[in-house]
């Protein structure tokens, strides 16, 4: 941490730590956030040694989070000046990698409940009568309608995604 003071390195690291609690709902973990973070606020490439020094943990926590952002294409592996020390950035078009998140895991889930809330027909399960409450079943099926139409309309959107 010699190239950055004290107060500095703690400032970036309760930004990256707050990053990281934000995307542990995205179902990352927290040194995900944590380490993307710092790779994207950073001037220059950062080596595993520097975000170990800057966030203070271990390299067994740091280096299977660099695998795991490198294969979601989130970081990317840069040109180091020694080729004993891989450097990362962040891919910057990070806009790309959360639609193509949205698209694969989150339609997904929402097909699976789609699946699961057909399975709940009345019609094919006549038992069901008699525990399901049928306003709220119908109510569920809307927001369910819901939530498809906002994943819809946010994957379609150009305006978020930056595309012409």
């Amino acid at each position: 941490m010699n190239y950055m003071k004290k107060q500095e390195a703690t400032a970036l690291k309760q930004m990256a730590t707050q990053v990281g609690h934000f995307i542990r709902y995205w179902g990352f973990r927290k040194i995900h956030g944590e380490i993307w973070t710092l790779l994207y606020l950073s001037k220059k490439p950062l080596s595993g040694v520097e975000l170990i020094d800057l966030l203070d943990v271990s390299k067994a926590l740091v280096s299977p989070a660099l695998k795991e952002l490198h294969a979601e294409g989130l970081i990317q592996e840069v040109p180091s000046e020694n080729a004993k020390v891989k450097r990362y950035a962040a891919v910057e078009d990070v806009g790309a990698v959360i639609k193509r998140i949205l698209q694969t895991r989150e339609r997904q889930m929402m097909d699976e409940i789609q699946i699961a809330f057909d399975g709940l027909d009345e019609s094919r399960q006549p038992g069901l009568k008699e525990f399901v409450d049928s306003q709220r079943l119908q109510s569920m099926g809307e927001m369910i309608q819901a939530a498809h139409f906002g994943l819809s309309a946010i994957l379609e959107s150009e305006f978020i995604w930056n595309e012409k």
